[in-house]
């Protein structure tokens, strides 16, 4: 069986590494002044996005299961309407207070956290029962068209401190599966080395079976190659959705 990732020991790495990631910001930043808050975020991480969009003083309900993100994800949207909670975007039902959003976001590859068709199905359910009526469900993924060459050392990036980062990734079709090892080098002012090592297996979709799975649901949506709203195609980066109920 898949399973995901304990974000608690790596929440300060995860932080660092993509804190300068701002492709997808706008786009959802965009339809959050569209569609009023408040915004949802499933998986919200450290803030990344939740703070774009509280920026422009969106109201933001940032779902976490991860108590350690989440510490840093108030500290990281400190004096804006962020609301920050613990959660479970497979059972939406269990949030408090029960309301509807207008607007409700995944971003960055969260539903490739969903490693069983139950898993997928609830929380899909759940956020249909969550939006309000004329909401909107956006959310982007991986397009598994880019899955780059197994086992080949890769360099992602330097940072401050000493710090290098190093992935590897080995790609299982059977189950759809992607999973990312990360090295993470530390070097000292004396020249000692340090490595912390940990792993990130996701569960893509694929173009034909996301669609069914919003069609299941009485989803309606646009697919899109990226987040100018670009058509999608083999050499898309992303498959980034806006959906509504019909």
């Amino acid at each position: 069986m898949l399973q995901g990732v304990d974000y608690d020991p790596i929440a300060q790495f995860y932080a660092l590494n993509y804190a300068h990631y701002t492709d997808d910001l706008e786009f959802y930043a965009r339809l959050a002044e569209d569609y009023g808050g408040p915004v949802l975020e499933l998986g919200a991480g450290t803030g990344r996005v939740s703070r774009a969009i509280a920026r422009r003083g969106i109201e933001v309900v940032a779902l976490e299961p991860s108590p350690a993100m989440r510490r840093l994800g108030v500290e990281y949207t400190q004096d804006l309407p962020v609301r920050w909670v613990s959660g479970d975007m497979r059972r939406l039902e269990a949030l408090r207070p029960r309301q509807a959003y207008p607007l409700i976001i995944a971003p960055f590859n969260a539903f490739m956290h969903l490693y069983t068709l139950e898993e997928q199905d609830a929380t899909l359910s759940g956020i249909a029962q969550s939006l309000a009526q004329g909401g909107r469900l956006a959310f982007d993924l991986y397009n598994p068209a880019h899955i780059g060459p197994q086992g080949v050392l890769q360099h992602e990036g330097d940072y401050p401190g000493g710090i290098s980062v190093f992935i590897h990734q080995t790609h299982e079709a059977a189950v759809q599966s992607l999973t990312t090892h990360y090295l993470v080098d530390q070097r000292s002012s004396r020249g000692t080395l340090k490595r912390q090592t940990f792993t990130l297996t996701q569960r893509y979709f694929t173009r034909y079976e996301l669609e069914r799975w919003l069609r299941a649901f009485g989803f309606h949506f646009r697919l899109f190659g990226g987040f100018h709203r670009e058509p999608f195609s083999a050499e898309a980066p992303v498959m980034a959705v806006l959906a509504w109920l019909g």
